[in-house]
């Protein structure tokens, strides 16, 4: 059951009210993809109030854990403690549970409970937890292949495991996928930075560099990581887990690099 502190539960939401919420919460949230990082207590504030006064609306506990998620990677940004990013964690966990027993047959609920229910068991290192979360994910693809945000939470969520944990090609597959549907150069070329940096890692380095050469410019962080692993590449080096897990970062607490408006150049 999801414990939410200093709620005082109101008259029931009328329809109209919970779709303004819902606007309000969807704004706040590309607010906060687009580097506006004070948008996310308000967020959270407003869908808390929110689900208390309509129990019983799938959408609102889903926007709510999708704030408590991005809560979460704010306190990653800030270097919290583990106990805390748990805490924030097990509230979007519980979140989706709520909306996910209100719309049983969402594959985007499932994998969102899935990514939450991971960063969980990252942090408690639980192995037995850890491999429920990932089946959730890949469970959710298997019944949505086609969807770009439950591929994309998969492979956004996966991609942070050691390799021996992850499943690489699943990875790989996601990334693709995403890579394909979307029609921003500047998601593309970080898309591409996060796929050469997979083939870097399992040593496929042809691979590699055609994606680090794909990076258009469109993103000039992405352009700036894809020269310097380019450039490593060419001393015969290996491409820095420091500039790897840098980037990897970003899809969790730097949004921005994504989500930002207009071009970098």
């Amino acid at each position: 059951m999801l414990t939410l502190v200093c709620l005082a539960v109101g008259a029931r939401a009328s329809p109209d009210r919970e779709a303004e919420v819902l606007a309000r919460a969807r704004q706040l949230q590309l607010q906060f993809r687009q580097g506006n990082l004070q948008s996310v207590d308000p967020l959270v504030k407003d869908l808390e109030t929110a689900v208390a006064q309509a129990p019983n609306n799938a959408d609102l506990w889903e926007a709510l854990g999708n704030a408590y998620m991005s809560q979460q990677g704010l306190l990653y940004q800030s270097q919290s403690g583990p106990d805390l990013l748990i805490a924030v964690g097990e509230r979007a966990r519980d979140a989706y549970a709520r909306a996910l027993a209100l719309d049983k047959k969402n594959a985007l609920l499932l994998a969102s409970h899935g990514m939450a229910g991971m960063s969980i068991a990252s942090l408690k290192q639980d192995p037995s937890a850890l491999k429920s979360a990932i089946e959730e994910m890949n469970s959710a693809v298997r019944e949505a292949p086609k969807s770009t945000p439950v591929r994309l939470t998969r492979g956004f969520t996966i991609i942070h495991l050691p390799i021996g944990l992850r499943d690489t090609a699943a990875v790989t597959a996601d990334l693709k996928f995403v890579m394909d549907a979307t029609t921003r150069r500047r998601p593309e070329d970080v898309l591409h930075v996060l796929l050469g940096d997979v083939y870097a890692e399992t040593g496929q380095l042809e691979n590699a560099r055609r994606e680090y050469k794909q990076v258009t410019g469109a993103s000039s962080f992405a352009a700036e990581q894809s020269r310097a692993r380019l450039e490593d590449l060419k001393k015969g080096a290996a491409v820095s887990p420091a500039a790897i897990a840098q980037v990897r970062a970003g899809t969790g607490s730097r949004c921005v690099m994504c989500h930002a408006t207009g071009v970098d150049n």
